[in-house]
């Protein structure tokens, strides 16, 4: 089993912070402890500046006023100490690897640019250095971040109190799938509907080209055929129209000649003897052409010429709208028909998804369930053990009611919602904590938290602000020994006017104010800081004046 000392190192902590024209920082070096760090000084000093360093560090804006007068930039540097795996597989999978042990963290305010931020030696946005502070760290007091106000947060909380976190990640690894199944069969159902509509243009393409029913072999013997028509058509034409000319029409070449005939016979003196019987001969020879040419003379074609002809226009049709060639075409339809084959697998599909989707959805809500049943249990000793805490840090009659209500449906933390709720003063009723709870009070129910968690969470540095607001005395003695309970876990900061809560630090950073002279009329103030560790702290523990 770890030792409390050995949780402490495992995690991140804030190892130095330097400052260089902040503020009234100058160029200042702060070196802490992993355990408890406790800020003093007078009012002014110059204290919550260094929170306000460390919130520009975590994602905050930076704000160009705070850059020290007749300075060009301010400096920001801070170094954390990490040897933890898991941290360190982190930061490689956000791509800003760790180098050896330390975590440096840097944002320069330029006066005339946009401020430039900095993680592990390279170039980063200030959502990054968000995302980091997000998971190690906790800003508790004046900062709006808080997380104490965060339903998620509260919930994790919660789970962490419950021992639940193990089964947390299987139920998110449930709901994952379940999510991921559910897009599955969306997919399904609106590749369904689209295909539907591709299929009746498809079914529509096939029939088209089925009409046709188009081979290469039968679009060439359609050419052919055309052709040996087309040409039988011009001969019978010729053949047709000299026909014509020899014999069929009244002023045929042998209607002419018999015409003569029949005046020379009526008149044998009009024509000698041997004219007459050239005439005859040239009869004779004629009507030996005009039948020869109307032997020859094909009255009848087995093929109708204007079917092929609206056959093979139907080709060019389809060959147009398919590509342009008769191959492109038969490989379109083989293509269609393939692609029609496909369509009847995916009611196969939505029926295997939507099994599986049901069988897991039952599953879930079956463990979602039994989660909800654990925490509303652990909400009511965990309620019982905060209004004990918090009355411990001298909220005197103050109660805390974690209230868990189930949803409607599965969400990604179950079926459970957390009310936080608090009643600070007597019989005045519940409210949500961040609607009543002062600074200071958020800051001791957060340290109750702390105490009760610590050693579970995955926050590694908190930085408490107002703790001490409006206490003194015994209250502060016991928060001051509540926040070196907390920092056998986790490193703490906590700015402090008290001695009693000074006196539990592990290490003391007083930070005090001083004018200089530039010159005979130019005065400057410098905040300076110095550390007292466990050997010399109770010097500047008497130092300190305590709230009456």
């Amino acid at each position: 089993m770890k030792t409390n000392d050995k949780k402490s190192q495992d995690k991140l902590f804030l190892k130095s912070l330097n400052l260089q024209n902040f503020a009234t920082f100058e160029n200042q070096s702060i070196q802490f402890d992993s355990k408890f760090n406790a800020i003093v000084g007078e009012t002014g000093s110059g204290k919550s500046l260094i929170l306000d360093a460390l919130e520009i560090i975590f994602g905050g804006r930076a704000d160009k006023k705070l850059i020290r007068k007749n300075a060009d930039f301010a400096s920001i540097e801070a170094t954390f100490a990490c040897n933890d795996r898991e941290i360190k597989q982190y930061f490689l999978e956000l791509g800003h690897p760790i180098e050896g042990d330390e975590i440096l963290v840097k944002r320069i305010i330029f006066t005339n640019e946009s401020s430039k931020s900095y993680l592990n030696y390279q170039s980063c946005s200030v959502q990054t250095l968000g995302q980091f502070s997000k998971r190690f760290v906790d800003l508790v007091g004046q900062f709006e971040n808080q997380k104490l106000l965060s339903e998620d947060y509260q919930m994790v909380l919660l789970d962490s109190y419950a021992h639940l976190q193990n089964d947390i990640e299987d139920y998110q690894s449930m709901y994952l799938q379940l999510n991921s199944l559910k897009k599955d069969l969306h997919d399904l159902l609106q590749e369904k509907m689209l295909r539907a509509q591709r299929e009746d243009y498809i079914r529509f393409q096939i029939e088209e080209i089925e009409r046709l029913n188009p081979t290469i072999e039968d679009e060439s013997n359609l050419l052919k055929k055309k052709e040996i028509i087309q040409n039988l058509e011009k001969r019978n034409q010729t053949l047709v129209s000299l026909s014509q000319t020899i014999s069929e029409d009244d002023i045929s070449i042998l209607g002419l000649i018999k015409n003569c005939l029949q005046k020379a016979e009526k008149n044998p003196t009009i024509i000698s003897e041997e004219i007459f019987t050239k005439l005859y001969d040239a009869k004779s020879i004629l009507e030996d052409v005009s039948y020869e040419v109307s032997k020859n003379l094909e009255t009848s074609i087995d093929e109708n010429i204007e079917e092929i002809i609206d056959r093979l226009d139907l080709y060019s049709k389809v060959k147009r709208k398919f590509g342009g060639s008769t191959d492109i075409m038969i490989s379109a339809y083989n293509e269609f028909k393939s692609e029609l084959n496909s369509y009847g697998h995916i009611d196969e599909k939505i029926n295997l998804t939507t099994k599986k989707l049901a069988e897991l959805e039952s599953r879930s809500m079956a463990f979602a369930e039994e989660l909800h049943k654990i925490r509303i249990d652990k909400a009511q000793s965990l309620s019982i053990a905060l209004t004990n805490k918090i009355r411990e840090l001298k909220m005197t009659g103050a109660s805390i009611k974690l209230v868990i209500c189930r949803t409607d449906s599965l969400g990604p933390k179950g079926l459970s919602r957390i009310d936080f709720i608090a009643e600070t003063n007597p019989g005045e009723g519940y409210f949500k904590v961040k609607e009543i709870a002062s600074g200071g009070e958020l800051s001791r129910i957060l340290l109750a938290v702390r105490q009760l968690l610590s050693s579970n969470d995955t926050i590694s540095v908190f930085l408490f602000d107002e703790i001490d607001t409006g206490i003194g005395g015994e209250t502060a003695l016991t928060i001051g020994k509540s926040l070196q309970d907390v920092a056998q876990f986790s490193q703490v900061l906590a700015i402090t006017h008290l001695p009693q809560i000074a006196t539990y630090a592990d290490k003391i950073i007083n930070v005090s104010k001083t004018t200089t002279m530039l010159n005979e009329n130019t005065p400057r103030t410098i905040s300076i800081i110095k550390e007292y560790g466990q050997s010399n702290k109770q010097e500047i523990i008497k130092a300190m004046n305590p709230v009456e």
